[in-house]
């Protein structure tokens, strides 16, 4: 039996080139990216992160239960994908560590010569996903990130797997994996940049660039939103952490 101190190990994540995919090896001498580390509760920074999460999460689970809706007006050839690219992930340590190759697949806009299609959401699928949502929404936020995990493994293709990455960077996030946190947000915004999710990872990655104390990836990527969404509430959140920054000196 997996003890509950193992599965804290969870997740180590990297980005290994070209691409493969292999069953999953024992092995404790993977260069990792990073390693997360997850802590219990909920834990909100400072004031702004009660208006962030409440702000994405709710349309986000909305929009996440309408795909269903969406997948049957979906014109399968007017979405071809790039060339598949893939993540490392890790979970449990010492001897019982084991990792799995994951594929990131982007979406590229029509007309694009890339090959393949996307295709609409299995009930299986659906399924799998909103399970995972739904250890979010109950604060479970590591078996959340872990049943993320196991979508992204078990269907790469999928037209949910740019909000399987967000929830999952949202889920590292809200247990203290910041590192993680950021790995799973850049995975979003470097492989989807046609996801709706954009502007919230945008965000959420500056937040834990700045628990991390890594003050000018927080400022980057604080612009970034005030350049992309300039109105609105992402704007307003954005400008009020660097107000914050310019008055701490940072």
């Amino acid at each position: 039996m997996v003890t509950q101190s193992a599965r804290r190990n969870s997740l180590l994540v990297r980005f290994p080139y070209p691409p493969k995919r292999t069953s999953r090896p024992t092995s404790n001498r993977l260069v990792a990216r990073c390693r997360f580390r997850v802590l219990r509760g909920l834990w909100l920074v400072r004031g702004y992160s009660a208006l962030l999460i409440w702000f994405f999460l709710l349309p986000g689970i909305g929009q996440a239960q309408e795909l269903d809706n969406e997948n049957n007006e979906l014109n399968i050839n007017a979405q071809p994908l790039s060339a598949v690219e893939s993540v490392e992930v890790g979970s449990g340590s010492g001897s019982s560590h084991t990792v799995t190759i994951l594929s990131v697949v982007s979406y590229q806009p029509a007309g694009s010569s890339a090959s393949g299609a996307v295709s609409a959401v299995s009930i299986e699928e659906q399924s799998g996903y909103n399970g995972a949502l739904e250890q979010f929404q109950q604060a479970r936020y590591l078996d959340a990130a872990e049943r993320f995990v196991a979508f992204l493994e078990d269907y790469p293709h999928s037209i949910l797997a740019d909000h399987a990455w967000y929830w999952l960077g949202e889920s590292r996030y809200l247990d203290r994996g910041f590192d993680d946190a950021v790995t799973a947000l850049t995975t979003l915004l470097d492989y989807f940049p046609e996801s709706t999710l954009i502007g919230a990872a945008q965000l959420r990655l500056a937040y834990s660039y700045q628990e991390l104390r890594r003050y000018p990836e927080a400022r980057r990527a604080l612009k970034n939103v005030l350049e992309t969404f300039p109105d609105g509430e992402l704007a307003v959140l954005a400008k009020g952490v660097l107000e914050d920054f310019d008055a701490q000196g940072h």
